[in-house]
């Protein structure tokens, strides 16, 4: 009978429980924890600084929210709708675009999909600062572009009409990488004998596009606007970066932060922001994951 390197039999009954005894624990200690502390805050006027009382309170947080403040929500609401709708199409197309583009042989477009990549890698600070000091208003390269061709100026980020659309593009030039190389995977995984069979109908490449790749691109879509769409539910950093929430930028994600952790300090209502926008993501998430996945099925 050969020898247990790991001891005796009983010792390596214990392995796998011991192997999951250090994740598990981080999970309910910065996972579960949170989370359950999150909807208990809810119900409080906690201001979150250290000796101050949670003051329970009910659903006081939930009624401002649809009474006295439902304004100040239903805006956050209604410009993160605008911003996950805009960053999602945008970035989805652009995606595909590229993938359609760069998949192809040879170095040179290996170093053009690596250098599209490369903002993905950055920071989002980074990414913030650079395009904040682009779109100054009074010395940003962007400005003196648009005064030398047009003989005009703009505000930019300060402009109520400009600002959520800048940052909107800003978030599709950061993550459009990804989205191509998830639609490089999906094109790759289309075998060749379906285009030499379409080649042989004479089908074009539009026609090609149409009824070939795209269909076949259904499960790398369904992955692409799931992801970027909770991605982009849940962003408030580049935002925060680039507008501080001002100018008609504030998403219930920044909303939230600002709330609990900003100047405000109210930890108990930034606790019910973080609730409505959990059962939204939930709702969004839910419906986009259902329509995608019959999309491929009827396709």
């Amino acid at each position: 009978m050969a020898r247990c390197p790991f001891g005796t039999q009983r010792t390596r009954r214990f392995i796998p429980w011991a192997s999951i005894a250090i994740p598990g624990a981080g999970w309910l200690l910065f996972g579960l924890y949170p989370s359950l502390a999150t909807i208990g805050y809810s119900f409080t006027r906690y201001s979150g600084l250290p000796g101050t009382p949670l003051n329970f309170c009910g659903l006081c947080n939930y009624s401002a929210a649809f009474t006295s403040l439902s304004s100040v929500v239903g805006d956050a609401v209604r410009v993160t709708l605008v911003y996950v709708v805009g960053a999602t199409v945008l970035q989805t197309a652009a995606g595909l675009g590229l993938a359609l583009l760069l998949n192809r042989p040879g170095r040179s477009y290996a170093v053009y999909r690596a250098v599209i990549f490369m903002p993905q890698i950055f920071s989002v600070a980074v990414v913030g600062a650079i395009f904040a000091l682009m779109f100054d208003p009074y010395s940003g390269p962007v400005q003196k572009v648009v005064n030398g061709l047009f003989g005009a100026t703009s505000a930019f980020l300060g402009s109520s009409s400009l600002a959520l659309p800048l940052v909107i593009l800003v978030n599709v030039w950061m993550f459009s990488g990804y989205t191509m190389l998830i639609y490089i995977a999906g094109l790759r995984n289309i075998p060749p004998s379906v285009y030499e069979a379409a080649a042989m109908d004479g089908a074009g490449r539009l026609r090609v596009f149409r009824h070939v790749t795209w269909p076949l691109l259904a499960p790398a879509t369904t992955v692409t606007v799931f992801l970027t769409a909770m991605g982009t539910l849940g962003e408030y950093a580049l935002l925060m970066v680039l507008t501080g929430g001002n100018f008609g930028t504030k998403t219930l994600g920044l909303y939230m932060y600002q709330s609990a952790f900003g100047g405000d300090s109210q930890l108990g209502y930034g606790s019910m922001l973080a609730m409505l926008q959990f059962f939204l993501t939930v709702v969004i998430g839910g419906g986009l994951l259902f329509t995608l996945r019959r999309r491929e099925i009827s396709l």
